[in-house]
């Protein structure tokens, strides 16, 4: 807001804008004037007031009408606009407030209640500009958090054996609480997971930074992928648990060069296996969800990645995608998508199947998707 703030009169009727003049002057506002409505909107688009006391009755262009194309102009900063009228009847000042007026005021012009509500205007004003500012300082600490979040995403090792990973995670808003990781190993192998913690923005986005720095470190003291879940969930307990949050994941060691990928889950989604003809049978796969409890045991189950297999895993995000029905995809869905798509990889044309699906609805949820797969026989040797 200007400082002294600038107040806006619009009224036909040089004795009733002379009035106003020197009441307003007299408490230390700046004042300009104009004497018809479209006068008032140029110099409203012009100068851009604090605030705008603004009659009914004019010529060329009325109040109300006035008042209607500056509050749709979405170029226009927040102006407060006084709808001033010589008529005591409600269709008036309803027509007012409903074109964008923010207040009435009657004439004859009551001297207390014309200053009491400019003052009270102006604090209006006065907030709406410094909530305004600070959105647009916490949009632009959201933007550089995102940029920061962005560094934490792996770089994908280069496999042998004909096999490759993907993978890719979306906010649903600036920072998310999704996250995937890959962790070579020294023996060859790659230990690699997917989690999501049940909150979304900046806290969901620390949890996970402290999540990930907690598995690297711990990758490299144990061997064995139960107890490794075991030891992270008695840390994020400690973490988390006074808080509330808890994280699901779903975490697999792969061997490229023989396909041999154990996989463990706690209370997340189990990763799809995926073949030419489909979605294959997984073992069945259990586990509660980290910083639940601190004694909780972890199973994990092995199976063979075949050349032309794939695996996928992948956060709620994508099941639970709204169109602009507030429909879910869905597992069918999902299911049907894959049978109808070439792979392996599945995992882009998954994600594009998601996106048509959402159209131009905003993401609901984080979207995340890792995969594993081997080429089909006879492309690698």
């Amino acid at each position: 807001m200007k400082s002294p703030p600038l107040i806006l009169i619009v009224d036909d009727n040089p004795t009733n804008v002379e009035i106003l003049q020197v009441r307003l002057a007299a408490n230390n506002y700046k004042i300009i004037t104009a004497m018809d409505g479209e006068a008032g909107l140029r110099m409203a688009k012009d100068h851009l007031p604090d605030l705008i006391l603004l009659d009914i009755m004019m010529p060329k262009m009325d109040g109300v009408s006035v008042c209607r194309h500056i509050k749709s102009d979405t170029s226009l900063p927040f102006m407060p606009i006084i709808m001033v009228t010589a008529k005591a009847e409600s269709k008036d000042i309803v027509a007012g407030l409903e074109a964008g007026g923010d207040e009435y005021l009657t004439k004859p012009l009551d001297h207390r209640a014309l200053v009491s509500r400019v003052k009270s205007m102006l604090r209006i004003k006065e907030l709406h500009d410094r909530v305004h500012e600070q959105s647009a300082q916490l949009k632009f600490q959201l933007e550089t958090a995102t940029k920061i979040q962005s560094l934490f995403w792996p770089k994908m090792p280069e496999l042998k054996a004909g096999s490759h990973m993907w993978g890719i995670s979306v906010p649903a808003a600036y920072v998310g609480g999704d996250f995937y990781d890959v962790i070579p190993l020294s023996d060859g192998s790659v230990l690699a997971y997917v989690a999501d913690v049940s909150d979304k923005g900046v806290p969901a986005a620390l949890i996970m930074a402290a999540l990930s720095t907690k598995i690297r470190s711990e990758a490299q003291l144990q061997n064995e992928v139960d107890k490794l879940i075991e030891n992270i969930n008695k840390s994020t307990y400690q973490l988390m648990s006074e808080e509330g949050f808890f994280i699901t994941i779903v975490l697999a060691r792969y061997w490229p060069d023989t396909g041999k990928m154990q996989i463990l889950v706690g209370g997340h989604l189990p990763p799809l296996w995926i073949d030419e003809s489909g979605i294959r049978k997984m073992p069945l796969l259990s586990g509660i969800s980290l910083g639940v409890t601190p004694d909780a045991r972890y199973e994990k189950s092995e199976i063979l990645l075949s050349p032309g297999e794939s695996v996928l895993f992948y956060t709620d995000g994508v099941t639970e995608a709204w169109n602009e029905n507030k429909e879910l995809l869905g597992n069918g869905r999902l299911a049907d998508c894959i049978t109808n798509l070439k792979g392996p990889p599945w995992g882009k044309d998954i994600l594009e199947s998601v996106r048509l699906w959402q159209g131009n609805t905003p993401a609901n949820d984080d979207i995340t998707i890792l995969e594993i797969w081997r080429d089909k026989k006879g492309i690698w040797v």
